[in-house]
């Protein structure tokens, strides 16, 4: 072979080991660094801050793609712009596939956030007036999980299709004759001063100063209703068996994630291992 011939051979196999390197589904083992995109929500991602700098060492590459809310996410997911995200439960993943044809899938659980009741008027339950407001998240999801949360602590009555989310319209018992008030979630902390009580998510109460485990006065019960609501890593349907992928899971899902979650979130996030 001549000496073109020669130099366009290690030219073409140049821009292949190029074009496999940056690609999110290359092999673990490849020499190469591995770059993948993952999308999380807001800005409390201080628990992937040491994986990212661990998994460096196994030349993978974790760039945080970060969302101001929970649609973009999933649809960037769905259209290949991003490899993984990790910021939902399998009930909203489930809600986006039904809705978009969509082919997300679990290739990991990492914890559950329970939600809870905070008043700064009330210090319990049965001391809330009767006919107070009461805020709740006015996207589907996390306004059903609100309901049912008011639900749970006796306040309200719902009777709704299982496997679908409740909304107001299905309240059918409400002894104190609360005023359910929608928000946006971001709102929710904000608005203790005009309600009476308002469901908060974990970090947004976090982020408001609260110590959920003491501040809230009703915390969302942990029982077998809870799986819809564990939070998981998610991918694509075509790349659920990606090694990679599945090396960051496995990252996240350690004794030393959890040691920090628990320092982190003072026993208000609960580790799924």
């Amino acid at each position: 072979m001549g000496k073109l011939g020669k130099g366009l051979l290690t030219l073409v196999l140049g821009v292949t080991v190029g074009v496999v390197a940056g690609c999110g589904s290359a092999q673990a083992g490849s020499q190469e660094t591995t770059k993948v995109k993952l999308g999380v929500v807001g800005d409390s991602n201080e628990v992937w801050e040491p994986i990212i700098e661990q998994l460096k060492q196994e030349k993978i590459e974790i760039e945080l793609v970060k969302f101001s809310d929970y649609t973009q996410p999933n649809e960037a997911l769905e259209k290949g712009d991003i490899d993984l995200n990790a910021f939902q439960g399998y009930i909203l993943m489930d809600e986006f596939n039904a809705t978009n044809e969509g082919h997300l899938v679990a290739i990991g659980e990492t914890v559950l956030n329970p939600i809870g009741l905070y008043s700064d008027k009330y210090d319990s339950l049965e001391a809330i007036a009767n006919q107070s407001e009461v805020a709740i998240a006015n996207d589907p999801v996390n306004g059903a999980r609100g309901l049912l949360l008011l639900q749970s602590a006796g306040l309200i009555q719902l009777e709704y299709d299982k496997g679908k989310n409740p909304t107001i319209s299905d309240i059918v018992g409400n002894p104190k004759e609360l005023k359910i008030v929608e928000l946006e979630a971001a709102q929710t902390a904000r608005s203790l001063p005009d309600v009476g009580a308002s469901v908060i998510n974990v970090f947004m109460a976090l982020d408001a100063g609260f110590v959920p485990k003491e501040d809230a006065i009703f915390i969302e019960p942990v029982n077998e209703d809870s799986k819809p609501y564990y939070n998981i890593i998610v991918t694509r349907e075509e790349n659920k068996e990606n090694a990679v992928y599945q090396k960051i899971v496995d990252a996240y899902r350690s004794d030393a994630s959890k040691a920090l979650i628990d320092q982190l979130y003072k026993g208000s996030v609960l580790p799924l291992w």
